[in-house]
Formats: structure tokens, sequence, C-alpha cells
């Protein structure tokens, strides 16, 4: 499982945060056109992000997130970064996914789902919403939980409609894609790597090639995360009287919010190697 807790880097990272080149978006729920920058060299999906210290970041204003795009010949390195920890929380909750479209338009073909993230009871200690969920929990219910976080922090699934399969990896690169979580100080940060075509050991490629404008697209929250989250536990939440809940609806465990759906849409030119 990639989950660091970085504070050796805090110096670099928090002189990466205040003095990288940001660009201003202005909102989360349109397409918008950004740069991805060329990197001389892979990076690695570690979850230690000062490697991203040169590289601008297009930063959206209304949310306080920010994403960093560049590529290699090879492929496509993301970092997603922010400090809503109730974002957080519905990553963690039902998953983060990635679509990614090599003809340029808002398509969802071709798509990383990663359930991962700071676990449930480290989010409690930053309170808000949802805090207290853990809580209304059996000892058994809760065993059983952390045993679903670990499990689907471990993988990611890949998703393809367009050739009607799906996959489940590793996070590791093994199969093509890498996704890492880390987080330092309220700053989560989900860093990907995303091969640009197939190779010998993988067919999960996004299919370009430097040069060529592709969109992309982060998604998370919305209807499907507790009922994702509740198949995982073997839906064994335990129900608190009627009227017990938040506003009596459903049986809400105390202090849960159904968390709102978030979308990022971006279009990018791959970089191109610069000329020598």
């Amino acid at each position: 499982m990639c989950y660091k807790n970085f504070s050796t880097v805090l110096a670099k990272t928090l002189l990466f945060l205040t003095s990288t080149c940001l660009i201003l978006l202005a909102a989360c729920n349109k397409t918008q056109q950004v740069q991805t920058q060329w990197s001389s060299g892979p990076i690695k999906v570690d979850g230690e992000i000062t490697e991203w210290n040169d590289m601008p970041m297009n930063y959206f204003e209304e949310s306080g997130g920010g994403l960093g795009l560049c590529n290699d010949t090879e492929k496509l390195y993301i970092l997603f970064r922010f400090n809503n920890a109730q974002w957080a929380r519905s990553i963690r909750m039902g998953g983060l996914t990635l679509w990614l479209d090599n003809s340029g338009k808002k398509k969802m073909d071709f798509g990383i789902r990663y359930t991962g993230g700071p676990s449930l009871s480290d989010l409690q200690k930053v309170g808000g919403p949802g805090g207290g969920f853990q809580g209304s929990l059996t000892p058994e219910q809760q065993k059983r939980l952390a045993e679903v976080e670990k499990e689907m922090a471990d993988q990611i699934t890949v998703i393809d409609k367009k050739g009607n399969r799906e996959a489940t990896l590793r996070p590791d690169g093994s199969g093509g894609p890498a996704v890492c979580f880390a987080s330092l100080q309220g700053i989560y940060a989900y860093e990907f790597s995303i091969p640009l075509h197939k190779g010998d050991l993988f067919d999960w490629a996004i299919g370009a090639k430097p040069g060529q404008t592709i969109c992309l697209g982060l998604e998370w929250g919305g209807m499907g995360d507790r009922q994702r989250m509740r198949q995982g536990m073997g839906g064994g939440m335990r129900k608190p009287p009627d009227g017990g809940g938040r506003g009596g609806r459903g049986g809400r465990p105390p202090g849960m919010q159904r968390p709102e759906k978030q979308e990022i849409w971006l279009k990018t030119q791959l970089a191109i190697p610069p000329a020598e």
C-alpha cells in the first residue's frame, strides 16, 4: 500500500506550494485548456512529490485543489492535491476515477479508479461531517472495515468500456498504470503515471503520443460511494432507529453525509521533447 506521511520533505514541499507558478482555473465542472510540461526523466510514483517542484500547477481557486501534468515519451504523470478533508473522505469511501480520452473529447470510455488515502480513523482526527461514522460501528464491523480499506488501497480498477472489459491491478505499475497516495499536514496528494502506449507486458494505455491533444477528467463522490462501501462490508452497517440518523434519512449513521459529486475536466496537449 502506497501511503506515506512524508514529513521529512516538509520544507521542500511548502516551498513548492508557495513558489511554483500557479495557473488559476475558474471552475471544476467545465473543460479547461491547460499546459502539460515535458519531463526530462521518469517520475517515480511513490508519494515523494518533490519531483514536482519545478512543474507548474493548475490551481482551482474556488476549491483549493491543484493539478500538475507532465509527460515523457513513455508516460503521462499527474499530481492531484487538495486540502479538503471531505474530498479525501469521499475518495476513501467510493474512489477517485481518472478518465482519459485520446480523441480530446469529454468521454468516459477508459478510466482508472483508485480507492485509497487516509484511513477513516485518521479522517476522524480532522473532524467535520462523517467524523462520527466509525464510532457508530460495532467492533466486528470496524475490523471488517479496516480489512476492506487495506484491500481497496492495494488495488486499482482499470475500466475499458470500448473493449467491454475491466481489470483489477496492483497500483505499483506492474500492470501499466501506477497510483500512489501521500499526505502532509492536511494536504492530500494523489499521484498517477499512465503509459502512453501499450507494452510487451501490459495493454492498458492511453493510446497517445507526445504532441497529441487528450482530454482527462477526475471524478469522485456522488450517489455510488455509500453503496460501494456497504457492499464491501457485506451490508453489515448498523442502522439507528427511525429518525435516529441525520434528518431520519434511511438510517444513515450519525454525522454521515452523502458526498456531493465532484468533477474536474481538462484538455491538454502532451508535451514534446525540447529542441536540442
